[in-house]
């Protein structure tokens, strides 16, 4: 909550866990080509929106962090 106030970002705590909640990852299995020996996987994160993009930036959390893939 810190770190946010310090930005002059107006926004409540129960509005920002809110916005970090709404967050979703998005798993694409993709099928084993030819010699291939495990399938490929690609994690990606749902359409954030500018204020989902600022809290991520503002905490430093990155595409990593949300990851089940690691």
């Amino acid at each position: 909550m810190r770190r946010v106030r310090q930005t002059k970002i107006d926004i409540s705590l129960k509005r920002i866990l809110n916005e970090l909640d709404a967050i979703r990852e998005v798993v694409n299995f993709y099928p084993r080509k030819r010699r291939q020996k495990i399938e490929r996987k690609q994690a990606v994160l749902t359409k954030t929106s500018e204020t989902q993009q600022q809290l991520m930036k503002i905490l430093k959390l990155n595409e990593k962090e949300f990851s089940i893939l690691g």
